[in-house]
């Protein structure tokens, strides 16, 4: 039964509409493109039907194979998105962050894609787990990405515009790094200074720390909580 004690607030619901019209977007234009193959198919058996041509067997395949990549895409967007709606249904448990990184750039690929950033994600060294709520947990790594792209599409012309995630090398500590290819003027320990980020973090007791080597920042569980 779902946890009515859960609900989120209005920057939670806001989170839940911007992924929620990235990925029917993205379902729409899987859509369009399962369509205009089909079509295609059709035109094909129309064709060979009146016996004009006969069916290319390679055409035939390769419209097939496009059609079925589609479909192979939307399934798995699918997926993710049921587990993300069904975060909101979730108590406290333990998250495994990793996990989680990927369901987020899973279903924020359009949002990534639109600021023409290339994200890519190390896998962790040694387990990445979070008490924590599965929601706000996604919600506070979406608006890491959130604030990396950001970053980005106001950096130098001639930056690469990647993001490398990656995780702490100590389980007691677990930590989710997010590193670019520039600096910014601003603190990276107060990128999150904002009330609605600061409740965020508060709510799943993590803070923000500049990353050890090169420019980016970490997110990392508070001592008291382990």
């Amino acid at each position: 039964m779902p946890n009515h004690d859960l609900s989120p607030d209005r920057d939670g619901v806001t989170f839940f509409s911007t992924l929620s019209a990235a990925v029917t977007h993205d379902m729409k234009n899987f859509l369009a493109i399962i369509n205009e193959n089909a079509g295609l198919l059709g035109d094909l058996a129309v064709r060979a039907r009146n016996g004009k041509f006969p069916i290319d067997p390679q055409k035939a395949a390769l419209i097939s194979e496009k059609i079925r990549k589609q479909v192979n895409r939307a399934d798995e967007m699918i997926k993710q998105f049921n587990r993300f709606s069904h975060s909101m249904d979730r108590s406290q448990e333990v998250v495994d962050m990793e996990e989680m990184v990927h369901l987020v750039a899973g279903l924020a690929e359009r949002i990534i894609r639109h600021h023409e950033v290339f994200l890519t994600v190390t896998s962790a060294p040694v387990p990445c787990r979070i008490q924590g709520h599965r929601f706000d947990l996604l919600h506070l790594i979406f608006r890491a990405v959130e604030i990396t792209c950001e970053i980005l599409d106001n950096a130098p012309e001639d930056t690469q515009k990647q993001v490398a995630v990656s995780f702490g090398s100590d389980p007691l500590l677990p930590e989710i790094c997010f590193m670019i290819d520039t600096d910014t003027a601003a603190g990276w320990d107060t990128l999150f200074d904002t009330s609605k980020n600061r409740a965020l973090l508060d709510r799943v007791n993590m803070y923000v720390k500049k990353a050890g080597r090169g420019c980016g920042f970490c997110l990392c569980k508070t001592r008291e909580t382990q």
